[in-house]
Order: C-alpha cells, then sequence, then structure tokens
C-alpha cells in the first residue's frame, strides 16, 4: 500500500464533487453548498490534496492504455497489436498505427492531444488556486515557491510530450485564453527550457518527500531528454547541455540497480534507487498500471491467479526480440515465450512455474490445445491467438484487481546515463569513446551473467551509432519513448521493420493537429504532417 494514498482518496473526493472546469449554470437552482478556491483551502491537508490532483492526471493519461504510450510505442519498431484471429481489429486503429497510415481524424492523435492540454488545464488551475493561499498561515508542509515549481515543471512535461508529439502548439498559461494561437516549435522549446531553468531553485532535492511528485533531479532529468532532442525539435543540437545536465541528476545519489527489472518490480517504491521520476500507482486509489491486462493471453488469468480479465493484445515483434542476444537476462527474464504453463508459489512466496500441472490451453485457434506462445507472425492483420512473446517487464503478482502496485516509470538513472553516452557520442562524429563505451556498459552488464559478460559487453569498435539505437530499444523498451530515438536518429520513416516499410516522408515523423481541434479554433494552424490528408 503506497504511503500516500490518502492523498489520492482526498483527490478522489474533492474532485467527484467538483473538477476545476465545471460549475453550475442552472440558476433556477437552490445552491446549498458550493466548493470553490476561496472556501475549499481551509487546512494543509487540503493543499496538499489539491496539489496532487494534476499527478493523479497522469495515471490516466500517460500509462500503457492511454494515447501517448500507444501512440509513442505502436508506431515504432518494439510492440504491437496485431489481429489475432477474429480478435483486435478494432476498426484497425493498431494496423494503421504501426504501418504509419494514420490520419488527422485519428482517435488516437485526438486523445492524446486532448489529454495533454487537460495536463496543462489542472497545473493552471492549480497554480491561479495557489496564489490565493496562505502556505505559512496553514502550515503546509512545503513552500508556495516549492508547489509553484512543482505545477510549473508538470505543466513543462505535458509541454515536452506536445513538442514530441506535434511540434507547433500553443501556449497557454491561464484559464481565460480562448483559442490561443499556435506557437513554433522553436518557441515552444524556449519556453519548456525557461520553465525548468527557472524553477530549478525552487524544487527539493528531497527524493523521498518529493516521491510521485516532482524533485529537482526529476526536473534535470527531463531537461535532458530535452536537450537530447533539441536538434530534432529545432534543428540546433545542445549535446554540451545535455550532458551538464545529465551530470546535475548525478549529483541526486542515484545509482543503478543491481537487477535490470528493479525498476519495475511490485514495490519499486521501496526496492528501486535507479528511479527518478514516476507515476504512483495503487490498485486500489491510483489506476493506471494494467501491464498484464493488455499483455497476457486469456489463459493466464486464472492460470496466474490474476482475477481480471486478459486482452490477449499486445505483442513484441518478432524483429525486435530477435534483436536481443540469447543470453541477455532482459530476453531470458522479461518476456514469455514458448509452452505455457500455470504459475504457483512456493513456501517462501517465490513463484514457479508448475511443470507437472501441464500446459496451459488455446481457447480459439488452438482450442484445447497446449497454448506455445511462438515468436512469429505473418503480419498485423494475420496473427493468432499464440503469436508474439510477451513482455513482463513490469513485475506481475497475484492481484485481487485489475490495476497493478508497480509504481509507473517516466525517468531513471539509467536513461540520463544512455543520454550522455549519446550526447558525447555526437560530439565526437558519431565514433565512440571510451567514457561513452563505459557509460553504455555499465548499464548492460546486469543483463548478463559474469560468464557471458566478456562476450556481451561494447568495446570502441563494436558500438555504433546504430548499436546505441538497438541498445536504447533493449533497455528502454516500451517505456514510452522509442519513437522519439528512431526519429532522433533518423530511423521512423527512413527504416523497414516486421510489417511496416520505409516511407521516407519526413512529415511522418509527427503527428497532425487533430482535426476537429482546427476545427473548432481558428487561431490553430497545421503542422506539416497535416498537408498528408
Amino acid at each position: 500500500m503506497k504511503t500516500i494514498q490518502y492523498v489520492f482518496l482526498g483527490v478522489l473526493a474533492l474532485f467527484m464533487a467538483s473538477g476545476p472546469f465545471t460549475s453550475c449554470t442552472n440558476l433556477d437552482e437552490t445552491i446549498y453548498h458550493e466548493i470553490t478556491a476561496d472556501n475549499y483551502y481551509q487546512s494543509s491537508e487540503e493543499v496538499i490534496t489539491a496539489l496532487m490532483r494534476p499527478w493523479a492526471h497522469l495515471c490516466g493519461a500517460l500509462t500503457i492504455t492511454k494515447n501517448p504510450w500507444i501512440l509513442n510505442e505502436l508506431s515504432a519498431d518494439g510492440v504491437a497489436w496485431p489481429q489475432k484471429g477474429r480478435h483486435g481489429y478494432d476498426n484497425g486503429d493498431w494496423i494503421r498505427i504501426h504501418r504509419h497510415q494514420w490520419t488527422s481524424q485519428e482517435t488516437r492523435v485526438r486523445g492524446s492531444w486532448t489529454l495533454l492540454f487537460q495536463g496543462v488545464g489542472y497545473a493552471n488551475n492549480m497554480l491561479a488556486d495557489i496564489e490565493k493561499i496562505d502556505f505559512e498561515k496553514l502550515n503546509v508542509p512545503i513552500s508556495k515557491a516549492q508547489a509553484i515549481a512543482e505545477m510549473k515543471i508538470f505543466r513543462a512535461y505535458c509541454y515536452w510530450y506536445l513538442l514530441d508529439m506535434f511540434r507547433d502548439v500553443p501556449i497557454v498559461e491561464d484559464l481565460t485564453t480562448l483559442n490561443p494561437e499556435t506557437r513554433d516549435r522553436t518557441e515552444v522549446f524556449a519556453y519548456i527550457e525557461k520553465e525548468i531553468k527557472e524553477n530549478l531553485g525552487n524544487l527539493s532535492e528531497d527524493r523521498s518527500k518529493t516521491y510521485g511528485r516532482v524533485s529537482k533531479w526529476g526536473a534535470y532529468a527531463l531537461l535532458s531528454r530535452l536537450y537530447l532532442n533539441a536538434e530534432t525539435y529545432t534543428g540546433t543540437p545542445h549535446w554540451d547541455d545535455c550532458i551538464s545536465a545529465s551530470n546535475e541528476v548525478a549529483k541526486g545519489g542515484f545509482v543503478l540497480d543491481a537487477n535490470w527489472n528493479d525498476p519495475f518490480k511490485v514495490n519499486n517504491d521501496q526496492v528501486s534507487k535507479e528511479n527518478i521520476w514516476v507515476i504512483v500507482c495503487d490498485q486500489v486509489y491510483a489506476a493506471g498500471n494494467v501491464w498484464y491486462q493488455r499483455w497476457f493471453h486469456y489463459a493466464h488469468q486464472l492460470a496466474w491467479n490474476l482475477k481480471s480479465s486478459t486482452h490477449n493484445a499486445l505483442v513484441c515483434q518478432p524483429t525486435f526480440y530477435d534483436s536481443f542476444d540469447d543470453t541477455d537476462k532482459r530476453k531470458t527474464e522479461g518476456f514469455l515465450i514458448g509452452t505455457q504453463y500455470p504459475r504457483k508459489k512456493d513456501e517462501n512466496g517465490n513463484y514457479y512455474f508448475d511443470t507437472t500441472a501441464g500446459p496451459l490451453l488455446g481457447s480459439e485457434e488452438y482450442k484445447g490445445e497446449p497454448l506455445v506462445l511462438v515468436n512469429h507472425i505473418v503480419a498485423m492483420d494475420k496473427g493468432e491467438e499464440n503469436s508474439g512473446a510477451r513482455s513482463v517487464k513490469y513485475e506481475i503478482v497475484e492481484q485481487s484487481l485489475n490495476n497493478q502496485d508497480n509504481d509507473w516509470v517516466l525517468f531513471r538513472y539509467s536513461e540520463v546515463i544512455s543520454n550522455k553516452a549519446e550526447a558525447l557520442m555526437r560530439k565526437n562524429g558519431g565514433a565512440a569513446t571510451q567514457e561513452v563505451v563505459d557509460l553504455i556498459n555499465s548499464v548492460r552488464q546486469r543483463c548478463f551473467d559474469p560468464a557471458d559478460w566478456e562476450k556481451a559487453k561494447y568495446a570502441v569498435s563494436t558500438l555504433t551509432m546504430d548499436e546505441l539505437l538497438s541498445e536504447r530499444g533493449r533497455e528502454f523498451a516500451f517505456e514510452g519513448t522509442r519513437r522519439s530515438d528512431l526519429v532522433r536518429f533518423n530511423k521512423f520513416v527512413t527504416a523497414s521493420w516486421w510489417d511496416k516499410s520505409a516511407s521516407n516522408e519526413p512529415r511522418y515523423n509527427i503527428f497532425p493537429i487533430p482535426q476537429l481541434q482546427l476545427e473548432a479554433n481558428q487561431n490553430l494552424k497545421p503542422n506539416e504532417a497535416n498537408s498528408l490528408f
């Protein structure tokens, strides 16, 4: 149970009663009670509860079932949602995303835009309320300056996503602006950079007290990612800035976890020393992490003692699965493949596969036959119930509900190390140095047993730019950033993978401004992706 679950209970109660974008408009009714910013903030607990509302929004906006994750991962080379027999066609949504055939009226594109600007709206609403609150009088445990800084970093994070996905977007800082104008991507980049840098000094360095919100180190991690992609966004590289921001994160005392999957354990809030910035998830109080539901076959539900249904939806693309070395623990421990068996617990509480109980059985094309997951899929529209390896990157334990307790990882120290290594390598004309090799190997080494490491480790001669991209794919598989990496390496539209052919059309590097938004706001301008349709 999360230590801050009471915050989410308070958030739920507050916003079931009164949301920031609703009001009573029927003047014929008698209003017996109304919650406003002027009469709600009467205690420290109420302030903290309200401050958590934007962070709670991320549970419903950025995790595995939500549109930003879907667009950024299902359009890339790692994960797919193929049609399996009679299941999973879903109006062709997943096929279009995989094959880069989306349109400006795509539900997932519009949903991403909406969720991210809702986040901006929640931040703006809270910033307006903060100005009216006397933090000292109410004995709020953080300063008003820190509260403002956290909200502005939250907003900057939403804007990083908007910049990355759409490039030219409006900048909105209050609740009164109607029909905001489109801003050029260079202006959006500069705005995000300014917001982060101006608020660093008011953020806490205490990682535990800011867990589930953002610390100074989380802001630097965001800055590291922003600078890594600066040339993609603006045409001007910021490699030295990326290195500097990455070095600042290192001052926060983060270390790489001993095991490659410790950051994703069910109790990662307690065991991981690597995670920098997370979305707090909880079975009851903070729904959002439903990893097993999307990846697992129907038969896994009862056989793994999972009380909620499994969707048999997501699979690892065959070419991506093959990119892992056979001795890589991210492959051997990170996927389900082959014959599937029930999972049991021993007397020490450790899980094991009970092969004596017989294999799980198929229920569709292989009804009554052993369920054997195979790393072979003909095409996005020609899958079967047993198609594809299934990810268990986020630890799966027995569940009473469909939501998991694993906190959702936004930034971890391994990414910051990899960002610095890439920036150094790009400064060196794309050639690795020993420093770069040491940085990447420091992350990679834990993925191999000592007997396999000598063969698996990189050398200056073997760590090419293409190999660096592949290693980023393996290390950060399904974490929501693969599309950004492919775009930065000029591979997103120029490379082919599995059932996606190269379009060599750079306008597909971003998503179009949703058509409904263009029609609703005459001040919005289409981006170059809109001209494809």
